[in-house]
C-alpha cells in the first residue's frame, strides 16, 4: 500500500511516501524542484527532511537533484535493558550499528525500488550521502544493498569491527565487559561492510574524515578503503579517502557542501556522463607532465636541462 501526502514550499516540492509492504512501515520524504530536469538524480539519506532542504543541498536541489530521506519503523528490543542509549558506548550501543547495517540492506532496496518506479527519477543516478551514523550504516547499503552510482560519507567508516575496537583504545568504552554480545559478533562475521568491498565497484565512493576524530577513528576508514582499492584498479579515481588533519567529529560546513556538490556533479550530474577512467602514468616524466597546471614545464622553473 502506498500513501502519499504532498506539500509545496516556494519552488521546492515536498512529498511524504509511506511503504507498508515488504517489511516494517517505511517513510520516505522527498524534496525536489519539479521539471528542473527531465529525470532527477537522487540522493538517498537516512532520517527525515520535515519540509526543509539541508543547507548543503540547496544548490543541488535547484539544479535538479531529488533528496530522499527515509526511516523504517522497527520495534524496539522488548527488553528495555538491552536498548541502546545514545552516545553511551557500551555493548548495547555497539550492537545497534551492525544491526542497523544489516537492516539497511533490504530497507535501501525498498526505497530504491520505489524511486525506480517513478517516471521523474533517473534509476542510473541514485546515490547516498551520510555523516557519522548515517554514513557508517550507509556503507553497509553500498556494499550489500542496491547498486548505487555514488556515495559521500563524512566522518564515517566501513570497518565496523575495527571501529568498535577503537572505542576502547580511544577511551570511549563504558561496557560492563570488554566483549561484544554474541549476536553482535555474528552480525560482524557476516555483514561487516569491509568483508564485502568487492561488491562496491563501480560505485564512486568518497569518504571524508577528521584526523583528530576520536569518535570515528579515521584509521578504520583507511582500512576499509585499502581493502576496496584492488577492486578499483580499472578506475582508481572512483575511490577516495580524504583526511582533514586536526579536524574532529564535526567538519566545517563549507567542507560538507563542497564535497557533496563536487562528487555528485562528477558521478551523478543531471545531464553529463561521469568522467572516463584516467590513463595511468607509465613513468616519472609522464607523471610530472600530468601535474602541470599551464603550458610551462616544471624543469624550466628549476632551470634544469
Amino acid at each position: 500500500m502506498l500513501l502519499i501526502a504532498c506539500t509545496a514550499y516556494a519552488e521546492v516540492k515536498f512529498e511524504t511516501i509511506t511503504l507498508k509492504e515488504g517489511g516494517p512501515e517505511a517513510t520516505i520524504q522527498l524534496a525536489y524542484v519539479p521539471n528542473a530536469v527531465e529525470r532527477h538524480p537522487v540522493i538517498l539519506m537516512l532520517g527525515s527532511l520535515d519540509g526543509k532542504v539541508p543547507e548543503w543541498a540547496t544548490d543541488l536541489v535547484n539544479e535538479g537533484y531529488l533528496l530522499a530521506a527515509f526511516t523504517v519503523a522497527y520495534p524496539p528490543d522488548p527488553d528495555p535493558d538491552r536498548r541502546p542509549q545514545w552516545l553511551y558506548f557500551d555493548e548495547r550501543f555497539a550492537n545497534s550499528y551492525p544491526l542497523g547495517g544489516y537492516r539497511v540492506q533490504d530497507d535501501s532496496r525498498r526505497a530504491v525500488a520505489y524511486l525506480d518506479s517513478r517516471t521523474d527519477t533517473n534509476p542510473e543516478k541514485i546515490g547516498w550521502l551520510g555523516s557519522s551514523t548515517t554514513g557508517i550504516i550507509g556503507l553497509s547499503a553500498v556494499t550489500q544493498g542496491p547498486k548505487l552510482a555514488a556515495f559521500v560519507g563524512f566522518v564515517s567508516t566501513g570497518a565496523y569491527r575495527e571501529w568498535l575496537a577503537s572505542w576502547k583504545t580511544n577511551g570511549l568504552w563504558k561496557g560492563k565487559t570488554d566483549a561484544l554480545w554474541p549476536e553482535t559478533e555474528e552480525l560482524l562475521k557476516k555483514y561487516d561492510p569491509i568483508l564485502h568491498v568487492g561488491k562496491m565497484f563501480p560505485t564512486a565512493v568518497l569518504i571524508i574524515d577528521g584526523g583528530a576524530d576520536k569518535v570515528v577513528d579515521w584509521k578504520t576508514a583507511r582500512s576499509f578503503v585499502e581493502a576496496a582499492r584492488p577492486y578499483y584498479k580499472s578506475d582508481p579515481e572512483r575511490l577516495r579517502l580524504v583526511i582533514y588533519d586536526g579536524a574532529g567529529h564535526n567538519l566545517p560546513r563549507d567542507i560538507i557542501k563542497m564535497y557533496a556538490e563536487h562528487w555528485f556533479h562528477l558521478y551523478m550530474h543531471p545531464t553529463n556522463p561521469p568522467p572516463a577512467p584516467p590513463a595511468e602514468a607509465v613513468n616519472l616524466n609522464e607523471s610530472v607532465t600530468k601535474t602541470q597546471i599551464n603550458s610551462g614545464e616544471h624543469k624550466d622553473i628549476t632551470g634544469s636541462k
